[in-house]
């Protein structure tokens, strides 16, 4: 480990320079323009998931213990939908997330592996559902590196079950919302390219990228042969309350709690320009499930703010937010900053055009950069409160 100051680290110039005058980077210390930002945000009319869709509706969702999947949860429960969740194994006996509602009986989890198709077909028959959220897989882009046969079997075999099951025995099926990313689109070679539509060309880096190019291309590929509803959303970076651990934002949320109790003096990231489009999980959770009322099926649509951050601003920001600027120092890992093998990259990262699906849905989102932060450090504090 070699740490050193951020500062060190930090572009200020060329690409992302140009990216901050475009309007589409954040510039934290710009005063008059980020506050322009939040303005904006704040003004955006709040979307609704419909009452009226979902009550009633049979829904099932994989990944439901998940960040995306118990949000996806907490709001169908409200509206009213009969909801089933897919586990992977149930010697884990307490999903805090979802654990309220299946004490109360409004949820019902089976133990499956998405792998067997038995497995998924017999519960997809069995309960018949209107609706399906594929929200599970292995998302964790380092260990699709680390672990690329295992990663590509769980993401792809488990996507060809559940779009196969459906087709075969899902009589009443409304759509399958299948989970895509950002990460598909690989990176921006030049500024004709930002921000990023659907239309941009897709080029997986990673494996878990390669998995999701698949799993939209299988998905739209089961609408053309077997008019399976399917619903594909790309969604850019999807941050806040029950984040995991080792994803960039917990690091940085986990890290202030620790800075706010006198624990640590300094809040290490890796690389701080790397560009992020972030969107607070509970507005992309509810586009997700709006997406599955109002989007064509077939079609892929980005979920995002439209705006970048970087990641060294991200965390500066939070120590702002949590007036620990002035007391905690901002370090960078330089053994986390991986060598840049992508020679054509414009720059580290993706913002993205959230039109299209705007356009189709009226969705727009109204929790700002400072609403993720405030809501996972207060997340990270619960935490730890429970363990204390």
């Amino acid at each position: 480990m070699a740490i050193e100051p951020m500062e060190k680290f930090v572009k200020t110039t060329g690409t992302l320079k140009e990216l901050i005058e475009l309007g589409y980077l954040l510039d934290i210390d710009e005063q008059k323009t980020f506050q322009a930002y939040s303005e904006r945000l704040k003004n955006n009319k709040k979307s609704e998931v419909s009452k009226k869709y979902w009550e009633g509706k049979r829904v099932i969702i994989t990944g439901i213990s998940g960040m995306v999947g118990s949000t996806i949860t907490d709001y169908l429960v409200d509206a009213g939908a009969t909801v089933y969740g897919i586990v992977r194994r149930h010697a884990i006996s307490y999903h805090p997330y979802i654990q309220k509602y299946m004490n109360e009986g409004k949820l019902k989890t089976f133990e499956a592996d998405l792998r067997d198709y038995n497995m998924v077909s017999n519960l997809i028959n069995e309960i018949q559902p209107h609706a399906i959220f594929h929200q599970a897989a292995e998302s964790f882009v380092p260990t699709s590196i680390d672990q690329p046969a295992h990663v590509t079997e769980n993401n792809c075999v488990s996507t060809v079950n559940i779009l196969e099951s459906t087709r075969r025995y899902a009589k009443e099926i409304e759509g399958v919302q299948l989970a895509c990313s950002s990460e598909q689109y690989g990176f921006i070679k030049d500024m004709t390219e930002v921000p990023v539509k659907e239309t941009h060309e897709l080029r997986p880096t990673s494996t878990y990228a390669a998995t999701k190019v698949f799993t939209d291309y299988i998905g739209r590929s089961y609408y053309f042969m077997y008019t399976v509803p399917t619903v594909i959303t790309r969604t850019f970076n999807q941050e806040g309350p029950r984040r995991g651990l080792q994803f960039f934002t917990s690091v940085v949320a986990s890290q202030v709690v620790e800075c706010i109790k006198g624990k640590k003096s300094e809040l290490i990231i890796g690389n701080p320009n790397s560009v992020r489009d972030m969107t607070h999980v509970h507005e992309s959770a509810m586009a997700q499930i709006i997406a599955v009322e109002k989007c064509d099926r077939g079609e892929p649509y980005n979920i995002c703010s439209g705006v970048g951050i970087r990641m060294g601003d991200y965390a500066k920001l939070a120590l702002r937010v949590n007036n620990l600027d002035k007391k905690v120092k901002l370090m960078t890992d330089s053994s986390r900053i991986r060598p840049y093998e992508r020679d054509m990259a414009l720059f580290d990262g993706f913002i993205g055009d959230n039109s299209k699906f705007s356009e189709k849905t009226g969705w727009k989102p109204t929790k700002s950069i400072v609403n993720i932060i405030k809501d996972g450090v207060e997340f990270y504090k619960k935490q730890n409160e429970m363990k204390e």
